[in-house]
């Protein structure tokens, strides 16, 4: 039984996730075949992966509901494959690949997890030592997804096996964000930043880089709660977002844009941090600032109040008011629905029983 909401209306989320992540492969295929097409006629093509980010989402949203066999048979497909091409995005599925090694032991899962591992140790990085988030690109830009992504999973899989070097370098990837890639005025990141220039790139405080942040400094301090230095951080970053929550405990594409549409995905990946990183609410609570927000710790419960509110954008088992994918640095489309990411993550937090 989840905290905020009857098993009910988890297992219908989670029925909803499971036909989107098949049917994302789907998409995928048919994909795949438009751009062979496109390369017979000389044109660029695009990469297509079945464990990509909207993928990793889903599953952690199914990882955190507990359907771990509909998890199974979408990856046996990928884990089949003689080979699989890795990207810096495939780091949440890393992520779930560890917990199912966890809950398995199935050796597949731990040799999953290791090749994600060797990509990510041995990827191109900028001059402090932070993950190119797109290898291909000449630019050595830093993307809040990276950072997140590849921390989370770094940090776990430092902490499963004892790999010094692996959480090290999911630290450093926070660290650097910190240092290069945030607003001092808004305490929020930008999307990206360039550490040999000093240019910060995107939007300050655009949600999912907001959650993606989030999301790695919690994973790292659910492996390693002993590092107070990390809990402080993420417990200072979450008072600096709560000054942004809405007056409908909601919280909106860019959270300083109060009167913007709401992203239902930002805040699934926001609170599902919260729950995630088990860091003491008096450390999270303790300075009440409410310059811009409405958030009282005497009086709300951030987590049952967003938990109530997200129910409002819940019809039919599918989770809408999620913004559509962003294409770039400052280009985030203006449309809202059901997407992969806000099913996975409004699903992940309000399945999670941490």
């Amino acid at each position: 039984m989840s905290e905020f909401v009857e098993e009910k209306i988890i297992q219908e989320l989670a029925d909803e996730a499971v036909r989107e992540l098949f049917a994302y492969r789907e998409a995928n295929r048919k994909g795949q075949l438009k751009e062979l097409a496109k390369k017979a006629l000389g044109r660029g093509s695009h990469r297509r992966d079945d464990i990509f980010w909207p993928a990793g989402l889903l599953m952690l949203g199914l990882m955190e509901s507990g359907r771990i066999q509909e998890i199974e048979q979408y990856l046996q497909t990928w884990l089949n494959q003689k080979t699989r091409a890795v990207y810096v995005d495939d780091a949440v599925a890393g992520y779930v690949f560890l917990h199912l090694y966890e809950k398995t032991a199935r050796l597949e899962y731990k040799e999953a997890a290791d090749a994600i591992a060797a990509f990510l140790l041995n990827a191109r990085r900028d001059k402090v030592g932070s993950i190119i988030y797109n290898q291909e690109r000449t630019k050595n830009y830093i993307f809040a997804d990276g950072a997140g992504q590849t921390s989370l999973f770094l940090a776990r899989y430092g902490a499963i096996f004892e790999k010094k070097e692996a959480a090290d370098l999911a630290r450093t990837q926070i660290i650097n964000f910190l240092q290069y890639g945030m607003d001092a005025f808004t305490g929020l990141p930008y999307h990206g930043y360039d550490a040999e220039t000093g240019i910060k790139y995107g939007i300050v405080g655009w949600g999912r880089a907001v959650g993606w942040l989030m999301m790695g400094i919690a994973g790292y301090c659910e492996a390693f709660p002993e590092d107070r230095e990390m809990a402080q951080v993420f417990a200072s970053m979450t008072r600096h977002v709560l000054q942004y929550w809405r007056k409908d405990h909601l919280f909106s594409w860019q959270l300083p844009a109060l009167d913007g549409p709401v992203d239902t995905s930002a805040a699934g990946m926001i609170l599902w941090s919260v729950r995630a990183a088990k860091v003491d609410a008096a450390d999270v609570y303790s300075t009440r600032t409410r310059a811009v927000g409405e958030y009282d710790p005497e009086r709300d419960d951030f987590a049952a109040d967003t938990a109530a509110a997200l129910r409002g954008y819940i019809n039919g088992g599918k989770v809408y008011g999620a913004s559509a994918e962003c294409i770039d640095f400052s280009m985030y489309r203006q449309q809202y629905g059901n997407f992969p990411w806000g099913q996975g993550a409004v699903l992940a937090f309000l399945a999670c029983k941490r």
